[in-house]
C-alpha cells in the first residue's frame, strides 16, 4: 500500500465526514482529497517529477496538511523545514535536499529573499498568502487544475519524506523514509493508542516536526478520524480547542503538559472529552506525571522513538500503575516495552545484551526504520549496524522487558571518576515544591573533571534559594551526584518539540569552573 491511498479511501468511505479543522477552515474528506489532487496535478504540470523534492517553510495551516498528503500521492518527496532556523541554515537544507520547489508563508519571504541567490536549484516559489515578485499564489495555482486522481506509478519502497534532524551534534541530516516505513509507523500508532474513527485529534506542535505527520495526521487519517490543527500553542488556546472541538486524543511534549498543569485557569475548561494523551520527545518527570493523572485521569501513554526509527518503545495507559509492590511502581519511570514488530536491545560496548540493572545503549530494528541518511553513506553506516539503529540513548532494562532511559551518551556527567545520570537528579528536583522545570548539566571543573549544575525554573509566585535546593538534593541524592551549583532562570531553551536544549545550557554554563 502507498500513502496516497489513505486519502482517496477516506474520500470514498467517508465523503461528508470532517477531515481537517484549521482556524476558520473545515474540510470534509471529499473536499480535502480534491484539494490534495489539485495540488499534485499542479506540481506535475509545473514540471515537478516523481522523486523530486519539494520543501515547505510554513506555520501550521491546512495547506501544510495538504502538502503532507499530496507529495506522496504525486510521487514527490516532501522536505519540512524548521522555521526557527536562520536563512543560511535553511539554505543548507534546501540545497542539500536538492529541492526544486519551495512552499512558504508570507512571514518568511524576507528570510528566503536574503538567501535566494544561493538557492540555485529552486525553480518554483509558491506562497501561502499574497505573493510577491517571482513567487506564485498557492490558492490561485490549485484553482486552475482538476481534482482527478494523479496517475503516477508509485512503489512501497519509493521515498516519501525527507525529514531533517535538528543538527544538535553537527549539520542536519536528511532521514529518508519510504512509503513502506511510514505506513509501518502509522499502523503502530493506530494500534498502540487504539485509535477510533470517531476520534478527534488535536495537533499542538509545529507541523514541520516529524511526530505531527507520524503520530497525528496519518494514523488518524488511516482510521478516518478528524484532526484539528492549532496555529498557537499557549495553554488557553490548547484548552479552549479541547473544549470547543471535543478533542479525544492528542500528543504533547512534557513541557506542554507542565504548562497546562501550572495554568491558573485550568479548571475553567471542560476537558472531559479527552481519552488519550501520548507524550514523548523527552522523559516525563515522575512527580509531574502523578500530578497530571490527578488532573486529567489515567489517560497517559509514553512513546519513545527517533526520527530514524519510531516507535521504539511504548508505555500504555494500562501499564501505568501507582499502587503495588516496588518493582511494579518503578515502571512508571520507564518508557515501556519494545513496540509492535520492533526488536529492541540494550547492549554494552561489545554489543552484548546487558543484564537487568546495567546501563547500555538502546538499539532497535524493524520495518519502521529509515532507509538511511540522504547522501551520507558513512553516517548511515555508523548509525545502522548489523541491521540495527544505534540510538545514542543509554538505558537499563528489567526482567520484564521494561526499558528505563537514563540519558543521551553526550549528556552523561563524569565527576571524580563516577558516572552521573542527569535524569536521576532532575526527577528529584521536580519533587521540590517550588520547581516548575529543571535541567542538569556537567560543568568543566579542574579538580573533578566535571561538576554537576542544576538549572531551575521556579513555579509562578514561588521563591527559593540555591542553598534550599542543594539541601533538598542532599537529603535525596547520593553525595557524589548532588549539584555543586544551582542557576535560577525564567525559562529553559527548548526546541519546538519541547525538548530541552542542553547543548545551549552547556554553551552558557559548561566552562564556568576552571
Amino acid at each position: 500500500m502507498i500513502i496516497g491511498k489513505l486519502i482517496a479511501r477516506n474520500a470514498k468511505r467517508y465523503p461528508n465526514k470532517t477531515a481537517v479543522v484549521s482556524g476558520d477552515y473545515a474540510f470534509t474528506f471529499k473536499e480535502f482529497n480534491e484539494r490534495v489532487n489539485k495540488l499534485a496535478n499542479t506540481l506535475a504540470d509545473l514540471g515537478v517529477k516523481k522523486g523530486d523534492r519539494i520543501a515547505a517553510l510554513l506555520d501550521n495551516c491546512h495547506q501544510y496538511v495538504e502538502l503532507y498528503c499530496s507529495a506522496p500521492k504525486g510521487g514527490f518527496v516532501l522536505v519540512p523545514l524548521n522555521y526557527m532556523l536562520s536563512g543560511k541554515e535553511l539554505a543548507f537544507i534546501i540545497n542539500n535536499s536538492g529541492a526544486n520547489t519551495l512552499f512558504l508563508g508570507e512571514k518568511y519571504i524576507d528570510t528566503i529573499n536574503s538567501v535566494r541567490g544561493d538557492l540555485k536549484g529552486v525553480r518554483h516559489f509558491i506562497i501561502i498568502g499574497t505573493p510577491t515578485e517571482g513567487m506564485r499564489s498557492y490558492e490561485e495555482l490549485i484553482s486552475r487544475y482538476p481534482a482527478d486522481e494523479p496517475k503516477v506509478d508509485i512503489g512501497e519502497d519509493d521515498l516519501a519524506y525527507l525529514l531533517y534532524t535538528s543538527g544538535t551534534t553537527g549539520l542536519p541530516k536528511g532521514v529518508m523514509h519510504s512509503h513502506r516505513s511510514i505506513l509501518e509507523i502509522v499502523m503502530q500508532y493506530v494500534i498502540l493508542p487504539d485509535l477510533k474513527r470517531d476520534d478527534i485529534d488535536l495537533i499542538t506542535i509545529p507541523l514541520y516536526w516529524g511526530p505531527s505527520l507520524l503520530l497525528h495526521i496519518l494514523p488518524h487519517f488511516y482510521v478516518g478520524s478528524t484532526i484539528v490543527v492549532l496555529k498557537e500553542f499557549n495553554p488557553d488556546v490548547i484548552l479552549k480547542a479541547i473544549e470547543t472541538e471535543k478533542v479525544s486524543t492528542t500528543l504533547m511534549p512534557p513541557s506542554f503538559i507542565i504548562s497546562l498543569l501550572n495554568h491558573p485557569g485550568m479548571d475553567q475548561y471542560n476537558i472531559s472529552s479527552l481519552r488519550s494523551i501520548v507524550f514523548g520527545g523527552e522523559p516525563m518527570p515522575v512527580e509531574v506525571l502523578k500530578r497530571a493523572i490527578v488532573v486529567f485521569g489515567n489517560i497517559f501513554a509514553h512513546v519513545y522513538g527517533l526520527m530514524e526509527i519510531t516507535p521504539v518503545t511504548y508505555f500504555r495507559e494500562d501499564d501505568l500503575v501507582l499502587d503495588g509492590p516496588p518493582e511494579v511502581l518503578k515502571r512508571v519511570q520507564s518508557c515501556g516495552k519494545e513496540a509492535i514488530n520492533v526488536e529492541v536491545r540494550v547492549v554494552d560496548e561489545n554489543d552484548n545484551d546487558v543484564i537487568p540493572g546495567e546501563v547500555g545503549e538502546v538499539i532497535a530494528k524493524g520495518d519502521n526504520m529509515m532507509k538511511g541518511y540522504w547522501e551520507l553513506p558513512q553516517a548511515t553506516a555508523e548509525t545502522i549496524r548489523g541491521g540495527y539503529v544505534y540510538t545514542g540513548d543509554l538505558a537499563t532494562i528489567d526482567k520484564e522487558g521494561y526499558i528505563y532511559l537514563v540519558g543521551r551518551k553526550k549528556d552523561i556527567i563524569n565527576s571524580s571518576g563516577k558516572t552521573i545520570y542527569p535524569g536521576d537528579i532532575e526527577d528529584v528536583l521536580y519533587r521540590h515544591y517550588s520547581v516548575s522545570q529543571a535541567a542538569v548539566i556537567g560543568v568543566t571543573d579542574a579538580k573533578l573533571g566535571e561538576s554537576v549544575k542544576a538549572v531551575v525554573v521556579l513555579k509562578e509566585g514561588m521563591e527559593s534559594t540555591e542553598n534550599e535546593i542543594l539541601d533538598f538534593c542532599k537529603q535525596n541524592i547520593a553525595a557524589h551526584a548532588v549539584p555543586q551549583s544551582v542557576e535560577f532562570v525564567n525559562e529553559l531553551p527548548r526546541n519546538p518539540s519541547g525538548k530541552i536544549l542542553k547543548r545551549k545550557l552547556r554553551e552558557r554554563y559548561g566552562k564556568e569552573k576552571k
